[in-house]
Order: structure tokens, then sequence, then C-alpha cells
């Protein structure tokens, strides 16, 4: 008889069991299927990547061909008044439209008959010369500190007046919308219609009536969907119609300011490279000189 075996088993772990061939086979087709999508997703992650950069650099590159130059004294002046409801009245057979306020005078208004206008087609007043004309231009000839900060992309019309050429940029032209200008002695004006859109182009007129120059500003109301001026000598009314800039209220009703051409917009870089010498508008020269006049 055999003595028992009293000593105790310090093994104790259960034998390894074999893996199946088959579940191997079915987990490396499995972490191989897995590693497929993540190289799929990584592709896909990476065009998208990579077209965010290429629509990042496009915006990038439009902000830079807008972007706006410092021109010199171009700036809105905005009334600190609270406009008056209402800001435009009939009253008899007179139409009053709100024009700002004027200092030691309080609200000033344009005054028009009723026979002269539909008070039904007059759009909202916002104030006399909020966009304020430019009578005086600064301008930079073959060159200049803001001639060369000015985008290449960015829009200008450009006028020949005989070997002159002059180049006005559509950013300051839609913040001043007129233009009284002297080109080698020959005065003109230029328009900037705000409520015929974006893509309107600029109208140039001849400022004078029987060989007397007037200047123009902006009313800042509209007439039948065009932009309705006055002129400082009289406050004569003015509005673009076909070939002419025409008075259909106050002392020169009825005259016309004959079109000489209209402007179509080109880019900067055109342009310049085209007329290297061009006299280009920079901004304005000081406001507080009186108005030009023959």
């Amino acid at each position: 008889m055999q003595p028992r075996d009293l000593s105790l088993r310090t093994d104790l772990s259960a034998p390894t069991p074999a893996i199946p061939r088959q579940s191997v086979r079915s987990r490396t087709l499995a972490t191989a299927a897995l590693l497929s999508l993540c190289l799929v997703a990584v592709s896909m992650l990476g065009r998208y990547l990579w077209s965010e950069w290429q629509n990042l650099l496009g915006e990038e590159e439009a902000a830079a061909a807008s972007a706006v130059v410092g021109y010199p004294n171009i700036y809105p002046r905005v009334s600190r008044a609270a406009k008056p409801v209402p800001s435009l009245r009939v009253e008899g057979d007179r139409v009053l439209v709100w024009s700002g306020w004027e200092s030691g005078r309080g609200h000033a208004w344009f005054t028009l008959g009723r026979d002269e206008c539909d008070p039904t087609t007059l759009g909202d007043p916002v104030g006399r010369d909020v966009a304020q004309a430019i009578d005086y231009p600064a301008v930079e000839t073959n060159g200049g500190p803001i001639w060369g900060r000015i985008p290449a992309a960015a829009d200008v019309v450009g006028l020949s007046v005989g070997k002159t050429r002059c180049a006005y940029p559509m950013t300051v032209l839609a913040k001043v919308l007129v233009v009284n200008d002297v080109v080698d002695g020959t005065p003109f004006l230029l328009h900037l219609d705000p409520f015929m859109g974006p893509e309107d182009d600029v109208a140039i007129y001849d400022p004078r009536i029987e060989g007397h120059r007037i200047t123009l500003g902006s009313t800042g109301f509209s007439a039948r969907g065009h932009h309705v001026l006055y002129d400082r000598g009289t406050e004569s009314l003015w509005t673009e119609n076909d070939d002419a800039l025409v008075s259909f209220s106050g002392p020169h009703k009825g005259k016309k300011l004959a079109l000489v051409r209209h402007l179509r917009p080109q880019a900067w870089s055109e342009w310049k490279d085209e007329n290297p010498e061009s006299r280009l508008l920079v901004g304005s020269l000081a406001r507080t000189a009186g108005l030009p006049s023959d």
C-alpha cells in the first residue's frame, strides 16, 4: 500500500486551452478590416482638410482684394440729431424732405412742389451730405504711398482727357458718390448712383450751365429709384435721366448737365499697367476750404 501524498499543491493553474485556427483567422481579418476603415477615414479627412485649407486661402485672398485702403478725408458725415418723424411730409402744395440738422438752425428741409414729384416715389431720407462729395480731389501721379497699397484686383474706373489718364477707385466712389473734378482745365462731375446696384457704371457729366461751373452734393434720398443730387448754389434738385442730369426742382428746374460718357469698372492692375503715369484719386483735400467755382 502506497503512502498518501500529503504535500500541498502549489501549481493550481489550469492548462492553457488551444486557440482554434479559425478564431485566429477571423481576428486577423477583423483587424485588417478595421485598419482599412481607418485608412479610408484618414484619407477622407485629409481631402476635407485640404479643401478647407484651399477655401481659407481663397477667402484670405478675396478679403485682401477688397480691403479698404486709408484714403484721406473719406468718411461719412452722420448727424447726431434724431431724425424727425415724419421725415417726409406734405403741406398743401409743398413736399418737405428732411435734409439733416444744421447748427444754429435745427432741422433743415428740402422743399419741392407737389407738381414736381410724386411723394410716394421718394425714398426715406438719411440727410444731406452723409456721403460727402469730393470738391478738391487729392491725387497721386505715377506712383505714391496709396498707389502702392491698392490691391491689384480692386476696381477702378478710368477717364481719358487728352493725354491725361485719371483713375478713380470704386471704393472711394462708393463712399462719396459724387466727385467734382477738374482735369486739364476741364470740369467734370462723376456720379455713382447707389440705388442702381453695385454693378452699375459711373456716369460722367459736364457740370456747366451757360459756361458757369456748378458743384453738386448728395441729398441723401431718392426719387423714382434714382439718387437725388443738389447744387450748392441754388439747392436745385437733380436726377439722372437718359443722357443727362436733369433738374426737376428749384431755380435750375428744366436745365440739363450733358452726359459725357459712362465708365465701366476694371481691375487696378490692368489700368496701371496700361497707364503707368496715371493720375489717381486717393482722397479729398481739407474740407474746410470754400466751394470751388469759376
